[in-house]
């Protein structure tokens, strides 16, 4: 991953997720994807925040420190019932702080409560997650996506850049 696209994700992640809430839990149109819905209720544009993960080596860390000394090797993918119940344990939870892996990048969210929900973004093959703000699932003015290779793409409002 090339530190500035890593440096321009992480602003605009920042951006779209900073005080917004965990909010909902859809199943995607395909085995194996699933859609958590952030909400910022506030006057903050734009509103609603969609986090697709298609590859689900995901997990929440009780705090800081056990992710740091976590094996992200060792993490094995949720089927669709574990899934919802991570996301369901964790409802409302505010985001404090998002960043992204040093060489990866795997998606790192801070919870007011000091969890931090980690979202692999690892893989040869496919996007591993992508976060948007469009109605139906595409992005509208933001899209940010973890892309094979190890590498992050971000589309964003031209007066963002």
């Amino acid at each position: 991953m090339k530190w500035e696209d890593k440096i321009f994700a992480e602003k605009a992640l920042k951006h779209l997720l900073i005080g917004s809430q965990i909010d909902g839990v859809r199943f995607g149109s395909e085995p194996g994807m699933v859609y958590i819905y952030f909400a910022h209720y506030s006057e903050q544009d734009p509103g609603i925040i969609w986090l697709l993960i298609e590859i689900k080596k995901v997990t929440v860390f009780a705090n800081l420190e056990q992710l740091k000394t976590a094996s992200k090797e060792s993490l094995k993918e949720l089927d669709d019932k574990e899934s919802f119940q991570l996301f369901f344990e964790n409802r409302r939870e505010k985001v404090k702080d998002v960043w992204l892996g040093s060489e990866s990048p795997h998606l790192c969210i801070l919870l007011e409560s000091g969890k931090v929900l980690y979202v692999n973004g690892e893989d040869e093959n496919y996007e591993c997650w992508q976060i948007g703000d469009g109605y139906g699932y595409v992005e509208d003015e933001w899209l940010v996506v973890a892309v094979p290779g190890n590498a992050i793409a971000v589309w964003s409002p031209e007066e963002f850049k």
